[in-house]
């Protein structure tokens, strides 16, 4: 009878000690979306890092990344890829963002063996005690019931198994039921022998006892698994807002957890640098606003011509480049150019043409915000000029009755980004053109001083093929109005040989075209 209590002793101390050396669950921390440097996901790895968790940082999970070919942006493949190869329970990666004041932090949890999970943190600091303790409760949430023990396969991931966990219960009734049972014998003094062959008995049971269940601890945690694993089976609750605020109530982070199908969550993610080059056809026309009664052959001819060209694009923020939470980061650059190829023009009545050098381009300062968390809006001004000029040397004697003209304006902008999903996002702005010269065309030998001013506009789509490359389709419209108002002869009230009649009251210049580039983004 001796052995029992060494044995019941021996079992005492082996299960705390085996508690105590139980390992720390292991994670990844990915390189996030729009962390410059690597700074918010440090962060994470801090507020992560301690006895809770063993945790892998950005530098050595990108380089891991990198060595396997896997995409900037892990989708479920490949995170379990990722996982599997670096040998932790779950990989989390993620974007950050900013919203008004504040910056977001969108942060997905890839967990081996089980969906994916998500969740989203406003904060004004990554140093606060709220950013901090919200990240970690989070994550401790969607990590419950992830063994620290790694699967062997990732599609065979460890389980606990059911017989034992119905046979503890039945186990312990048992022994309560064979304990009286043993006291009942032991007073009625059985033989030597029959005593000796219960203890025998009772030994044994012992063992399979303990060989069957573990320490009323392990079953707890077991069971706890079961519910867990439960519970990832039944639907979801209807996401819910906790806030968790620091000690000092200097900063708030707003933790979110994801709707399905959010756009927010899902939302094309700001650029901080984009260069494009592609394709355009536009359509030029410029037509006359004549006085009544003023016909041909006096009145000029209306110009209508198209043609294909080339087209360059692009725009920067430096300062988002470095630190995308800065004040300063929505201050960038932009500019574009556009180069038609092989137009020229009819002379009217003849068989000669003129070619024709049409060009325009823009640049200027932009400063971009976002509204929403998602939508940007960008104001801005720009230095704009827009040339359609004849090349009249190899016309000999004959005259193109066309003016031509080179504008200069200062043009103030306005545009708005939106994204519609992760990989689609739909753009629309608006310029004014304050015209400083419109070239030629108001000189005394053509149609002489005038009025002018202007618009541009332009929407489109943008789709992101990868997270890096992305299809712009852009239509296009610009128009530039004239009235003019000469001094002395010119052709605006001399095409009828009496210049005391104004003949032509203004005009407008008018063109659209379509573009579409192919662009890298940053």
């Amino acid at each position: 009878m001796r052995v029992l209590p060494i044995v019941i002793s021996v079992v005492c101390v082996a299960i705390p000690a085996q508690l105590l050396a139980r390992p720390k669950p292991k994670i990844a921390v990915a390189p996030l979306a729009g962390d410059s440097g690597n700074k918010v996901a440090d962060a994470v790895v801090e507020a992560l890092a301690g006895k809770d968790f063993s945790v892998l940082g950005p530098k050595e999970v990108g380089r891991e990344i990198t060595r396997l070919g896997l995409p900037d942006e892990l989708d479920t493949r490949s995170a379990r890829k990722l996982a599997s190869k670096l040998g932790v329970v779950a990989v989390i990666d993620g974007k950050v963002g900013k919203a008004g004041g504040k910056r977001s932090l969108h942060l997905e949890v890839h967990r081996r063996g089980k969906p994916d999970a998500g969740f989203t943190v406003e904060f004004k600091s990554t140093t606060s005690k709220g950013f901090r303790r919200g990240i970690h409760d989070e994550i401790s949430k969607k990590l419950e019931g992830t063994g620290a023990a790694e699967p062997a396969d990732d599609d065979e991931p460890a389980t606990v198994a059911e017989g034992d966990r119905k046979r503890k219960p039945a186990d312990d009734d048992s022994e309560r039921k064979r304990k009286p049972a043993d006291d009942g014998d032991r007073k009625r003094k059985l033989s030597d022998d029959d005593s000796a062959r219960r203890a025998r008995r009772k030994t044994a049971d012992d063992d399979g006892d303990r060989k069957r269940k573990p320490a009323d601890e392990d079953g707890d945690r077991k069971r706890k698994t079961a519910d867990d694993d439960g519970a990832a089976r039944r639907p979801k609750k209807p996401a819910r807002r906790v806030a968790a605020t620091d000690d000092d109530g200097d900063d708030t982070a707003a933790v979110r957890k994801r709707r399905k199908g959010s756009s927010d969550d899902d939302a094309a993610p700001q650029i901080a640098a984009r260069v494009a080059a592609g394709a355009s056809v536009a359509q030029r026309a410029l037509s006359w606003d004549l006085r009544s009664g003023f016909t041909a052959p006096q009145a000029p001819p209306r110009v209508l011509t198209t043609a294909g060209g080339g087209r360059f694009d692009g725009e920067i923020y430096p300062l988002a480049l470095a630190d995308p939470g800065s004040s300063l980061a929505g201050l960038g650059i932009a500019a574009a150019y556009d180069k038609t190829f092989g137009l020229s023009i009819k002379v009217p009545n003849t068989q000669v043409s003129a070619p024709i050098n049409q060009s325009h381009y823009a640049i200027g300062a932009r400063y971009r915000f976002t509204v929403g968390g998602a939508t940007s809006i960008a104001i801005g001004l720009d230095y704009a000029r827009r040339k359609y000029a004849a090349e009249r040397g190899g016309l000999g004697n004959t005259t193109l009755d066309a003016p031509d003209v080179d504008y200069a304006a200062v043009s103030p902008v306005a545009a708005v980004r939106v994204p519609v999903t992760g990989s689609i996002a739909v753009f629309g702005g608006a310029d004014g053109l304050l015209i400083l010269d419109a070239g030629a065309i108001e000189k005394s030998t053509s149609y002489g001083s005038a009025k002018v001013y202007g618009l541009e506009g332009a929407a489109g789509v943008d789709i992101a093929v990868t997270p890096q490359i992305a299809v712009r389709v852009a239509l296009e419209y610009s128009q530039i109005m004239f009235s003019f108002t000469p001094k002395g002869s010119t052709m605006a009230n001399n095409r009828d040989t009496d210049p005391t009649t104004l003949d032509v009251n203004g005009a407008t210049d008018r063109s659209m075209g379509i573009a579409a580039t192919l662009g890298f983004t940053y």
